[in-house]
């Protein structure tokens, strides 16, 4: 009867050598495919980062609102402090941030180190010192 064994593999950041992803499955082929698809999907967040903070933004001025058409959260008799909340709030949502985090950095970092020993390798094979 075969054990079933989980494996856990911790990615590192080539940065700061933070851990960055972890991963407990079955296999490393799978670990392989999920790491792949959370790099997709990283990069993919932050391509949409820009539309994701502006739906934000108005989902925050939309609901604390103050004009006449609508009954707003902060005409809801709320105490000081709670108002002060919903101010701060609001600044909060004009901030501007990149949406990039340690994981999305690892990527590009990894990229550009995969990109830079693709070309010695390219240029090792035109000189025919590289076998």
């Amino acid at each position: 009867m075969k054990k079933n064994s989980l494996i856990t593999i911790i990615q590192k950041s080539c940065l700061t050598g933070q851990a960055v992803w972890i991963y407990r499955g079955p296999s490393e082929r799978s670990a392989r495919l999920a790491y792949w698809r959370a790099c997709k999907r990283e990069l993919e967040r932050v391509r949409q980062w820009g539309e994701t903070l502006a739906k934000r933004r108005s989902n925050i001025q939309r609901l604390l609102s103050c004009d006449s058409s609508s009954s707003s959260v902060l005409d809801a008799g709320l105490t000081a402090e709670q108002i002060e909340a919903a101010k701060q709030l609001l600044a909060i949502g004009k901030r501007e941030t990149d949406g990039k985090t340690e994981f999305y950095n690892h990527i590009i970092e990894e990229r550009r180190r995969r990109s830079i020993d693709r070309e010695i390798r390219r240029k090792m094979r035109e000189r025919g010192s590289y076998r």
